[in-house]
């Protein structure tokens, strides 16, 4: 009797709601191979880790530069979590690309993080050297991700994942938020209006009734309500217009309508889902642009 070995074919759910993904479960390999593609794994996610630091990192001398912030910055603790933002941001990018989970990218995120929160932690207490920081942030951050890969070998040893190509032409109001903050950064953040708070919740209530998308008395209800907290929020910046606690409050005000979009987002309600996911990024990025002038010397 002979025997063939098959390809099997499973079909697995991403945590992002977006659709069943085929992933195909190659025949058994030997334990030599699984380490390769195992290592082969990781050292293609150091290479992305080191190509996000050195693609983001001319924008965020730039951003420093609009904003005047070059000298916070250039902290060592800043320094290292802006860097450590970047690597996240890439990986992020890369593993979704690659078809990874949610769950295991947001493994991948922790894994990267623990280092440096552990070592400005002895930064901050005296007990570390900024050379210690970045130094060993990135050398103990390569086995603690490979840890976060042993959470699921099969993941990373396995599966053929191949690239979501879709998945990264649909983030486009990404590419466009991005697009919106820079040139709100070139204008200069400490020209915001108060009253930019309450203009960005009147989009909601005005388009909704233009695509008529507003049904129903709940949904009546909440859109009344979310205005008026919006404008209570744009209220109280205007009367403390010129002091560091209204930026604070405008700055939460953005991060309290980021809330707002990707509720709106997720439910598919209202205004168009690309609006509200470029609204998400432009809210949250914009606010936290204003706390760093706020705080910059």
């Amino acid at each position: 009797m002979t025997q063939t070995t098959a390809h099997t074919g499973t079909t697995a759910r991403h945590g992002d709601g977006t659709g069943d993904t085929a992933v195909h479960t190659a025949a058994p390999a030997t334990r030599a191979r699984t380490v390769g593609r195992f290592l082969a794994h990781l050292a293609e996610m150091v290479v992305v880790m080191v190509l996000g630091m050195l693609l983001l990192g001319p924008a965020w001398d730039w951003a420093g530069a609009a904003l005047g912030v070059e000298a916070a910055l250039g902290r060592p603790d800043v320094g290292a979590v802006v860097m450590l933002l970047d690597m996240v941001a890439a990986m992020t990018v890369w593993m979704r690309l690659r078809r990874h989970s949610w769950r295991a990218i947001w493994e991948m995120n922790a894994a990267m993080a623990v280092p440096f929160a552990v070592l400005l932690a002895l930064f901050w207490a005296g007990a570390a050297t900024a050379g210690d920081v970045m130094l060993w942030g990135h050398v103990l951050m390569v086995p603690a991700m490979a840890a976060a890969m042993l959470l699921r070998p099969a993941e990373y040893t396995q599966h053929v994942h191949g690239f979501d190509l879709a998945w990264l032409r649909r983030r486009w109001p990404v590419l466009l938020g991005l697009t919106l903050l820079a040139l709100t950064l070139a204008g200069g953040v400490g020209a915001l209006p108060p009253w930019l708070i309450l203009a960005v919740a009147l989009v909601y209530p005005v388009v909704g009734l233009v695509r008529r998308s507003i049904r129903g008395r709940q949904m009546v209800l909440l859109q009344a309500a979310g205005l008026a907290v919006f404008a209570g929020v744009a209220v109280l910046a205007t009367v403390l217009a010129g002091q560091d606690t209204g930026a604070y409050v405008v700055a939460a005000g953005l991060v309290g309508h980021a809330v707002w979009d990707a509720f709106h987002h997720r439910a598919g309600a209202v205004v168009w889902r690309w609006y509200a996911e470029t609204c998400v990024v432009f809210d949250v990025l914009l606010a936290a642009a204003v706390v760093a002038v706020t705080l910059a010397p």
